[in-house]
């Protein structure tokens, strides 16, 4: 009985290293990706500030998922035997809700969060053709600042992003 155990233990152990090495040796879906700052819809009421901390983390999240070879900034040239294989995310903060702190504290379970919704469009860099469109909400605790809920929100659509695009690709 407890070597039987322990085999199992150790077949589960070497599936998840074998999955964990196949994910790490992927190639990028991508040669290059390129993120623009998101604009923000009428009646948001975010900071200035808030549109750079995003795009920052968009960047570094992009570089962390190995969606692409290579992230470049904002405007800057490819090669036009690259460009069928490049990706432009840019997109839209269309809803911001502020939340309360006290909320969050005397109720809990969810009430009080601030919530953010954003629409991202993945385009082919070549033909600006729509690969996929990302709808994201995200809901944070109130009492972080923007940079922390800017690396949250970027984390996230990135994921979503990747997944949609994955799917697609099957």
């Amino acid at each position: 009985m407890r070597i039987g155990i322990r085999m199992m233990m150790v077949m589960l152990l070497l599936a998840c290293l074998g999955v964990a090495a196949k994910e790490k040796n992927a190639t990028p879906q991508f040669k290059t990706a390129e993120a623009k700052h998101f604009t923000q819809a009428e009646g948001v009421e975010l900071s200035p500030a808030f549109g750079d901390y995003f795009y920052a983390e968009l960047r570094e999240e992009l570089k962390k998922a190995k969606l692409a070879s290579e992230v470049i900034g904002e405007g800057e040239a490819v090669e036009d035997a690259d460009a069928p294989q490049s990706i432009v995310v840019n997109g839209t903060i269309t809803e911001y809700k502020k939340g309360s702190v006290v909320k969050s504290a005397l109720i809990g379970f969810g009430a009080g969060l601030r919530s953010l919704k954003m629409d991202a469009d993945v385009l082919r860099r070549s033909d600006n053709q729509h690969l996929d469109v990302v709808h994201v909400h995200v809901k944070i605790d109130p009492r972080w600042d923007e940079k922390t809920m800017a690396k949250f929100a970027a984390h996230q659509l990135v994921k979503e992003m990747k997944a949609a695009l994955n799917t697609q690709a099957k």
